[in-house]
């Protein structure tokens, strides 16, 4: 069973206890149904998706029945034998997921409006005046001979940044 959880609305400031979220729960790449929390320590609640076609019952007593199949969470400390899988806790865990990307989206888009790139492990950045172009990428690698084979992060795919500033901030 693939699930997926998408269309995620996350709503900060109405997320007291957990998180204040609507979205769509996709089973195997259909819309089921729409799972959200007002974010005051409840339950999750879930309805049928608006294009879900079936019996959305047994549909939904599958996926619950699935995380029952699945391992126990990893013991802690208030829970020493883990805890049963459960819907709710994954869509908890997806919905971080999503702000964590999110989170380091912002990152990267703040990161690239100046010329970045790595060396020697750092990230480095010229000063504001200097917007990244690819004219901009040739003058500094002309003029600067220790810079002539750096890669400029402006020159990278937002997920291979992504993935640098991630790796940089372990």
């Amino acid at each position: 069973m693939k699930l997926e959880l998408k269309n995620i609305k996350h709503t900060e400031w109405a997320s007291e206890e957990t998180h204040c979220y609507q979205a769509a729960l996709y089973v195997d790449g259909k819309p089921v149904a729409i799972v959200s929390n007002d974010g005051h320590g409840g339950c999750d609640r879930d309805y049928d998706h608006p294009k879900f076609k079936g019996d959305y019952r047994a549909t939904m007593k599958a996926v619950h029945d699935y995380f029952k199949t699945l391992p126990k969470t990893d013991p802690c400390e208030w829970m020493p034998d883990g805890m049963e899988q459960q819907l709710e806790f994954w869509c908890a865990d997806q919905v971080n997921e999503f702000l964590n990307k999110k989170h380091i989206m912002s990152n990267v888009k703040r990161i690239l409006k100046k010329v970045s790139f790595v060396q020697d492990g750092k990230l480095l950045q010229f000063g504001t005046n200097l917007k990244p172009s690819t004219m901009t990428f040739q003058q500094i690698r002309r003029h600067d001979t220790s810079l002539k084979d750096v890669k400029f992060l402006n020159e990278m795919t937002l997920d291979e940044v992504a993935t640098i500033v991630v790796e940089m901030s372990a």
